[in-house]
């Protein structure tokens, strides 16, 4: 994968590896959700700041290596207002990856990716709110058995679920849903900036690390993690190094499909997710579903494909996905 992902031809997407692109974003957005549940409960490595930090520094690395070998050239910021917009946005940023962080070490794989499947539902309700945007009725009905399929699906028993971790997954949902609508005003220049994907990430990732090594040293996590013995340091570090990489190349091959592929075609990858990882996480977890919670999860997945049938026959043409 990694000598795809450092050629030339892969940030072209071209009509032909749309499909290849497709397939090796949901296997790295799978792998980096279940890897990074292994770390909180394999290794005891309960630090969702300090892996938060652990990404920036890997996007931080991966985009100069991008840049050293000429696959990127980042656009320069045109005046302070953009760089106080970017660092306002890079706290969005990181309390967003962090608390996502932090609520899938209180709750199992399954839980937290159902829930996570409402984020259309919140910036649907932001984007009428902050951008006045208008929806058919239609969108609101298809939004309806996402709402009461994760209500379904938490009712059900998902093992050692708490409130905590649940009010946590829904606020990093939340924060999920406002930063796509941000991000949205960022990248197509609504708000002055008109940048690419990849410029957001370069700008973004040193301040996001510096925010999250602060806050991992004055919340104590940092001293807590250099006292706690492991039961194998290399195999942590080793597993620590390949969680980092693994999430800067989600990040290029997110930005790769979401580029090279219909806006359905992303939707449905993400529901194929879901269900990947709550059956692989109820195997590697060892999480066992009631049946009211199956049915929950099926019916937030109708929802989320009936949303992304309603939104793709009212939005413009494919032609302009591609």
């Amino acid at each position: 994968m990694a000598p795809l992902l450092f050629a030339p031809d892969f940030y072209a997407t071209k009509p032909q590896s749309h499909h290849l692109t497709i397939i090796i974003y949901l296997l790295v957005s799978l792998t980096l959700t279940l890897h990074s549940k292994v770390i909180l409960q394999w290794y005891n490595f309960g630090y969702p700041w300090l892996i938060t930090a652990l990404h920036s520094l890997s996007c931080i690395i991966g985009m100069h290596i991008l840049r050293i070998t000429n696959r990127y050239t980042p656009k320069p910021l045109k005046s302070p207002q953009h760089r106080y917009l970017i660092l306002a946005f890079s706290l969005l940023y990181t309390i967003n990856i962090a608390i996502s962080n932090v609520s899938l070490h209180h709750v199992s794989v399954p839980l937290h990716q159902v829930v996570r499947g409402t984020v259309p539902v919140f910036t649907v309700v932001l984007s009428k709110i902050a951008l006045k945007r208008r929806y058919s009725s239609q969108v609101y009905a298809s939004l309806v058995p996402v709402v009461v399929g994760v209500g379904v699906a938490t009712y059900g028993d998902y093992g050692s679920t708490r409130v905590l971790g649940l009010v946590l997954t829904l606020a990093g949902t939340v924060l999920a849903a406002v930063k796509t609508v941000v991000t949205n005003g960022l990248l197509v220049g609504d708000l002055g900036l008109d940048l690419e994907p990849l410029d957001l990430l370069y700008h973004l990732s040193p301040l996001a690390l510096a925010q999250t090594t602060l806050w991992g040293l004055f919340s104590g996590e940092l001293g807590a993690a250099l006292r706690t013995e492991y039961p194998s340091l290399t195999g942590l570090l080793v597993t620590l190094a390949v969680n980092g990489s693994v999430a800067f190349v989600l990040n290029i091959v997110s930005f790769t499909a979401s580029r090279g592929t219909s806006a359905l075609a992303m939707t449905v990858t993400g529901n194929v997710k879901v269900v990947l990882t709550v059956v692989l996480g109820c195997l590697l977890f060892g999480v066992s579903l009631s049946l009211i919670s199956v049915v929950g999860v099926v019916v937030t997945l109708a929802g989320g494909i009936a949303y992304s049938a309603v939104r793709l026959r009212e939005s413009k043409p494919a032609k302009n996905y591609v």
